[in-house]
């Protein structure tokens, strides 16, 4: 708050209805919908292997857990609800960190082991070797 002359003024008064103008233009946004929401997710390919990239900012790198099982590459991220709860009160927030999981079928040319992971500046990138074995050679097919 600010003080001038006497007359007390809310430094935010003039966003006053902000939350309101954006809940009737949008609707509210129940938590069972943003549950749902899945961070983006590129994957990439060279010679030696696949590079996938979560975009994921601001959570917490302790909180991933990657598990393969049955050629079913899973991640997750875990969080209980008061762990970003804040004692002040907020007056807008777009941002809560969420609780997600995304799966990925790996195919035969993944191998499923030396899998790495890093987590930084707010990109987990998981390093996909490929199975050199997977590959064959091309097959010439004679026209008879």
């Amino acid at each position: 708050m600010f003080n001038n002359n006497n007359n007390t003024t809310d430094c935010f008064e003039r966003y006053g209805n902000l939350k309101n103008l954006f809940e009737k233009q949008f609707g509210k946004l129940r938590k069972e919908e943003s549950i749902n929401s899945r961070p983006p997710v590129n994957i990439e390919e060279n010679a030696e292997f696949f590079t996938l990239q979560l975009y994921a900012s601001g959570l917490k790198k302790e909180l991933f857990k990657i598990e393969l099982k049955d050629k079913i590459l899973t991640i997750s991220y875990q969080i209980e609800d008061q762990e970003y709860e804040s004692e002040g009160q907020y007056m807008y927030r777009e941002f809560v960190p969420q609780s997600f999981q995304r799966s990925f079928q790996l195919n035969e040319q993944v191998s499923t082991r030396n899998l790495t992971a890093s987590y930084e500046d707010g990109v987990l990138t998981v390093i996909l070797p490929k199975d050199v074995s997977s590959f064959k050679p091309a097959q010439d097919i004679k026209v008879g």
